[in-house]
């Protein structure tokens, strides 16, 4: 029965021991676990960086799926841009803007659909926002065809960064064009001329497009037997946005009948235009000469005088 009693004892004295010795060891494991990092204190394991050096760096990030485009002078090229403020914590403003070739038009704008030009855009924290650049060539300047280089910007608009750019690729491409304009443009094209006789009809040829034209010729479609000259008879070379006069000399035949003819002029060059071949049709109006009507005159005359000798060389006998 002692014996039972002391081993009870021994067994509440121990406990009691554990249940003031526990207390303190836990202490002295959170103490040890505290690490001081920076000016902040951060409960948990050791750690090597602070919480603001993990965040992501504050930057602008530009994409585009068509970095280049093509066409000619007179296309518009439209650039879209994907872009996503990166590495903030609250929204900011960016001002907008676009550099093009001298002489070049160019806007930014929500769409191709909306007219309304932006100059500055609010952006959230990494949510994309996409605008579209738009171009156009001034094919009035007849600009060389080429690579021509059009830059995007984006700049935070009061401290100034984060700024981003891109550059998109605007592909000129050759344009071949030819136009004709007659003396007679605006009026029937009609010309008068009598049987036999020359008429003449000066035609301007203007290269329209964007390249040179190294050869330009000229034919027609004309009735039988008539003549039809160009002068020059060619051009060699014409520089885009040039002109030059070209002569056309229409001959009918002395026998032709009076009446209404159809002269076709046709013009090609090379390379060929982008176009069908320049054509002017033109109506001939065709007279009798008055040549031929003296000559008529002058027959009768002599019929009447013959026939007046004769009557009277028979009056006497």
């Amino acid at each position: 029965m002692k014996r039972t009693k002391l081993i009870c004892f021994a067994t509440f004295l121990i406990m009691g021991l554990a249940m003031f010795a526990f207390p303190l060891n836990a202490h002295q494991q959170v103490e040890a676990n505290i690490v001081e990092t920076g000016s902040s204190v951060v409960a948990g394991l050791p750690q090597e960086t602070s919480p603001e050096e993990e965040l992501e760096e504050e930057r602008l990030a530009l994409s585009t799926k068509y970095p280049s485009l093509a066409g000619p002078a007179n296309n518009t090229f439209e650039f879209k841009v994907d872009m996503i403020y990166i590495g903030g914590d609250e929204s900011k403003n960016f001002n907008l803007s676009v550099t093009a070739p001298s002489g070049w038009t160019s806007a930014i704008q929500e769409s191709t659909y909306e007219e309304q030009q932006i100059e500055r855009i609010r952006l959230n924290p990494y949510n994309t926002t996409s605008v579209t650049v738009i171009t156009i060539a001034p094919y009035w300047l007849y600009p060389e065809p080429g690579d021509y280089t059009i830059t995007f910007e984006a700049t935070e608009a009061i401290s100034g960064t984060p700024s981003a750019s891109i550059d998109f690729t605007a592909k000129i491409t050759a344009r071949y064009g030819l136009k004709t304009i007659s003396a007679l443009e605006g009026e029937r094209l009609n010309i008068q001329t009598n049987a036999g006789s020359e008429g003449y009809l000066p035609i301007t040829i203007t290269n329209s497009g964007t390249a040179a034209l190294d050869k330009v010729t000229f034919s027609s479609s004309k009735p039988d037997g008539w003549n039809v000259t160009f002068q020059p008879n060619e051009i060699e070379a014409l520089s885009a946005g040039d002109s030059r006069e070209v002569g056309v000399s229409i001959t009918p035949p002395a026998s032709t009948i009076s009446g209404d003819y159809m002269v076709n002029l046709n013009f090609s060059s090379d390379p060929e235009t982008s176009t069908a071949p320049s054509q002017i049709n033109i109506r001939v109006t065709v007279a009798t000469s008055t040549k031929w009507g003296w000559i008529g005159v002058g027959i009768v005359i002599a019929v009447i005088i013959g026939l007046a000798v004769i009557f009277s060389r028979m009056g006497r006998r």
